[in-house]
């Protein structure tokens, strides 16, 4: 990520403006020069093409995006802020605070702490073996994890790269060739980007994902470049920064299946900047605001000390010593004397000064010491980081869950007010965001189809991503509202499974399949078979089966509605107690 490259991280260190008016534009040419240096066969166009967004890319977009990286890292510019303290011999603490990475998180959290769910829409036929190809797909690249890194991406730079590619082709027991395992990883946007034609549709052309590795004291870049149908590996020697293509050198080729091109570019917003980017000026002020605190306290605690008088060493005073070791003496012949101090002394003893004056008056100068600091304003200070906290959290919709207002005592609608802006900032996330994953959807029905795992790609345009906000939950009031909502026969049981299942924590199918396996389980056999039992009167037994069933009724519920019943019975039950008892 981003301390793989020094010379890249040193370029997003802060050195006047933060990064290039041209910095985070999108990356568009003609498609009839794309056409011309890709189609003909001749590398050397394509190395001259590839080599200029390559170049542009590594120069003018990636320190950009490094920065933020650090900021989220928590390598904020305050770090490298120059200055002539330490030579000055004054504090000089460097604090930077977490506001990217906790706005970050909060973001992922919210919109993925849940996992994604794919639904196929209604009107689609059961397919049994595309559900199982998705799901053995998300399994497979663990999927969960992976929304988390392309939305942390996204949060933080605004822009987020996803790769597919197919694993080794393998064979069976029987030499029947498999269809390759598709992968899919989350790839680091200092180092990628797509390129688009000019059409107001914008469509990819190519994508390029380049890396840099340090061994034996030189660096190698290699530059892998997808397009629709191929898949090109270059290495360069001699850096990233020339735009000829002359020192591009060809590794290897390969086909794909994907039937376009396999990289694909999220985006966090229409201007794809990150969650927070705008914010970095008062980030920063927040982080000298805090270091010049820590230096003021600082500097206190190495104050230096004013004395007012004299020295009073009378009684700790010792004989200076010649070379010989015997004693100095003055002109008087007595012993030269002179202060004992210890550094260590924790006190000084001092007496009042007498300055002696032409008029043969004397001037007593009182004694004092203490140290020489300069007073600081707590109140305004407290107020200023304060006044910046609010600005940040406000600026960026997220909710400051220290701030007393944001209480557990708050109810339901306050707590959905406050919570009201990161609600607009995640529906239009999650649109964005469902972009690109119905582009990953379209690139799985291709490779499949191509395969034939499946008959039609189309198939994959039938589902949706469905996405579960993780907020809080309080579950006794969740189990009241659902009470209600059966209540009121509205709705299918179905959609009871499913707003319980944030109770139980199992799926709507999964319960379905459970309740329909005890149905079977409790009506196996019954105590008394049909036919009359040996030596027993049958009026006796019938009898007996009534006085059994009076004795042990049959209280499992058969249907939702049945439980919801049983459990408002039971509550009826308990208040008609409690009014007999009153």
């Amino acid at each position: 990520m981003v301390l793989d490259t020094k010379e890249l991280y040193a370029r997003s260190l802060l050195k006047g403006k933060r990064w290039s008016p041209e910095a985070n534009k999108a990356y568009v040419m003609p498609k009839d020069e794309f056409h011309t240096a890709f189609d003909s066969g001749n590398l050397q166009e394509m190395e001259q093409v590839v080599a200029y967004f390559v170049s542009r890319h590594y120069m003018i977009d990636s320190p950009r995006i490094t920065k933020l990286q650090r900021y989220y890292l928590g390598d904020n510019d305050i770090h490298y802020w120059a200055n002539d303290k330490k030579l000055r011999n004054r504090a000089d603490n460097r604090i930077a605070s977490g506001f990217a990475k906790f706005i970050t998180n909060m973001r992922v959290g919210y919109m993925l702490g849940k996992p994604i769910q794919f639904k196929p829409d209604d009107n689609m036929a059961d397919d049994d073996k595309v559900d199982q190809l998705l799901t053995d797909f998300n399994q497979a690249n663990d999927e969960k994890y992976h929304e988390k890194v392309m939305k942390t991406n996204l949060s933080v730079t605004g822009r987020a790269y996803e790769l597919l590619y197919a694993g080794e082709v393998t064979e069976d027991d029987n030499g029947n060739v498999q269809t390759p395992e598709i992968k899919m990883r989350a790839i680091d946007p200092a180092t990628a980007f797509v390129v688009y034609d000019t059409s107001i549709d914008r469509h990819s052309l190519f994508g390029v994902r380049y890396y840099t590795v340090e061994y034996n004291s030189k660096q190698y870049s290699y530059i892998d470049v997808y397009t629709a149908n191929t898949t090109y590996h270059f290495k360069n020697s001699e850096g990233l920064t020339s735009q000829s293509g002359n020192d591009y050198e060809l590794i290897n080729q390969e086909q794909t299946s994907f039937g376009t091109v396999p990289l694909t570019e999220f985006i966090n917003n229409e201007n794809r900047t990150g969650d927070w980017e705008s914010k970095l000026d008062e980030i920063d002020a927040y982080d000298l605001a805090m270091s010049e605190m820590a230096n003021s306290e600082e500097d206190f605690a190495n104050a230096k000390l004013v004395l007012n008088g004299d020295l009073d060493f009378s009684d700790n005073e010792v004989e200076v010593k010649n070379a010989d070791g015997s004693t100095m003496t003055n002109d008087d012949g007595q012993p030269v004397k002179v202060p004992k101090i210890d550094t260590k002394d924790p006190f000084l003893w001092l007496k009042p000064s007498v300055v002696p004056s032409a008029n043969g008056s004397n001037t007593i100068i009182p004694s004092s010491a203490e140290y020489l600091t300069k007073q600081i304003n707590e109140a305004g200070w407290q107020t200023f980081i304060n006044q910046l906290s609010t600005d940040i959290h406000k600026d960026t919709n997220t909710p400051n869950t220290t701030d007393e207002a944001f209480s557990g005592q708050s109810s339901g609608v306050a707590l959905m007010y406050k919570l009201f802006g990161e609600d607009q900032e995640r529906s239009m996330q999650e649109s964005l965001y469902t972009r690109g994953i119905m582009r990953r959807l379209r690139l799985l029905g291709n490779f499949w189809k191509k395969n034939l795992e499946i008959d039609s790609p189309d198939l994959m345009n039938s589902y949706t991503p469905h996405y579960t906000p993780n907020l809080p939950r309080n579950n006794a009031d969740l189990v009241n509202m659902v009470v209600q909502i059966a209540n009121s026969n509205l709705v299918s049981e179905d959609t009871l499974r499913e707003m319980i299942s944030q109770v139980t924590g199992v799926s709507a199918d999964a319960e379905k399949e459970r309740i329909d396996d005890e149905k079977q389980e409790n009506e196996g056999p019954s105590q008394f078979d049909d036919a009359p039992l040996k030596g027993v009167n049958p009026v006796d037994l019938a009898e007996a089966q009534a006085k059994a069933k009076q004795q042990v009724p049959d209280a499992q519920p058969k249907t939702m509605n049945d439980l919801f019943s049983a459990m408002r019975q039971g509550q009826s039950d308990d208040k008609s107690d409690n009014n007999a008892k009153s």
